[in-house]
């Protein structure tokens, strides 16, 4: 059985990969800033997960080399700050679209909120090449996320009335939220990821 998830587990991520680059050249041949800006978006999301993400399909492949925790923990770190600043791609995406309605306060208090929570990521005492890591800095590093996630909830309903999108950033941050914080208790709770990810597809997906 075990078997069976972790290939199916490697499928759902090749899967997910294969179609953020995908999508990501698809936006480059369009052309325009906007385009451009949603490339960007795309290979910055794909390409920091990819970092996370292979490191995960090897160990299910070879179960033995899950013992190299420091290439699972600095995936681990990589897509945490790739994902940061994916929201800051998707608030230039949405002011590239309609520049006359995003106050240039937002994507600066994003920016600010991005740094913040990177300076936060790069203390040691996160213990990133640990298995267990740091549950309180777990905590720590992920506050100014979720101040991010609120924002760009906030803009995506107030400005541009954009629910959908919306309802997609809650429910990304809530499976990861509740993975974060969670799974080291609850193991399984690392299935909520499936989620998350699907909702990065589909926003990828929407703006194709």
């Amino acid at each position: 059985m075990k078997k069976v998830m972790g290939t199916v587990e490697n499928l759902f991520c090749a899967g997910y990969l294969l179609f953020a680059f995908v999508a990501g050249l698809i936006f480059l041949s369009r052309g325009g800033t906007f385009y451009y800006r949603c490339a960007v978006m795309t290979f910055l999301l794909a390409g920091g997960d990819a970092f996370h993400l292979i490191p995960r399909i090897v160990s299910n492949l070879r179960p033995a080399w899950t013992k190299k925790q420091f290439w699972l923990g600095l995936g681990n770190l990589i897509s945490s700050i790739t994902m940061t600043f994916f929201y800051v791609a998707l608030a230039y995406v949405m002011d590239s679209n309609q520049p006359e309605v995003m106050p240039h306060a937002i994507p600066l208090a994003i920016i600010i909120l991005s740094l913040v929570r990177i300076g936060l990521c790069a203390f040691p005492a996160n213990n990133w090449f640990d298995d267990g890591g740091n549950q309180k800095w777990r905590l720590y590093r992920n506050l100014p996320f979720l101040a991010i996630g609120m924002i760009t909830v906030a803009y995506l309903v107030a400005l541009y009335r954009q629910w959908l999108l919306a309802v997609l950033v809650i429910v990304n941050f809530a499976c990861y939220m509740t993975t974060v914080m969670g799974v080291k208790k609850n193991p399984k709770l690392g299935m909520m990821m499936i989620p998350k990810t699907i909702c990065y597809i589909w926003m990828i997906a929407f703006f194709l």
